[in-house]
């Protein structure tokens, strides 16, 4: 299933971790106690989480006064904290479609499901269609099923630049680590913050943030952070 992060004008882009990228100290994320983390804020977690274009392309599947979609309608957010499912959930459609277009619309609907949950540090979960879900359809039955998985925080930073080495990368790192909200979830969020705390409009041309490989044995994703001078 298609997974993006919200791109801002200033980029924000999915890669994977380069072996050039200078090391950063381990000691700072491997000292990390995830049992005494703080309690996550919801509304920082769920900032950016909806685009404002990420239903256009299905409008044709739902009404405007179409209902909401319940979390009775969607299985596996069990688990989840209310405040998180209901932001994951916020004003997707309901869509009661029949015949051709039924397939299509509950597809659609999942990979938007499927991007917020990537967005909030479910960078595994797995959202698919009913095949019974669509019209005339009891409402107790779900549209939606969700597999989790298990949800990552930000582990190792890197910092990539060019040639030159003028950029002081014990500093950027220093400068990403207290951007990041607590209790470290790899969010769209976090990934904003890392970026603007970073980015010196009158050093740096560019700044990138992008997300290597996760580690399931850690549930950590490493951070690079690529700067053009």
């Amino acid at each position: 299933m298609m997974r993006s992060l919200l791109l801002l004008s200033l980029s924000l882009s999915l890669v994977s971790c380069a072996a050039s990228a200078p090391k950063a100290s381990p000691s700072w994320w491997q000292s990390l106690d995830d049992t005494e983390a703080p309690v996550e804020e919801p509304s920082v977690s769920c900032r950016g989480v909806r685009s404002s274009n990420e239903l256009d392309r299905l409008s044709s599947c739902w009404a405007p006064d179409a209902p909401r979609l319940t979390p009775m309608e969607v299985a596996g957010l069990e688990e989840m904290r209310i405040e998180l499912r209901e932001c994951v959930l916020a004003d997707l459609p309901a869509p009661r479609v029949a015949g051709e277009s039924r397939a299509r619309c509950h597809q659609g609907l999942a990979e938007v499901l499927d991007r917020r949950l990537y967005q909030l540090g479910w960078l595994k979960a797995e959202v698919t269609p009913e095949e019974n879900a669509g019209a005339g359809a009891s409402s107790a039955r779900s549209q939606l099923t969700v597999r989790l998985g298990q949800r990552y925080r930000i582990g190792q930073l890197f910092v990539a630049t060019g040639p030159s080495q003028r950029v002081n990368s014990k500093r950027v790192i220093k400068q990403a680590q207290k951007a990041i909200p607590k209790p470290r979830w790899c969010t769209q969020t976090a990934l904003e913050e890392i970026h603007t705390r970073v980015f010196d409009t009158s050093k740096f041309q560019q700044v990138q943030v992008a997300l290597g490989a996760p580690d399931d044995q850690t549930a950590r994703v490493p951070v690079l952070i690529t700067i053009q001078e």
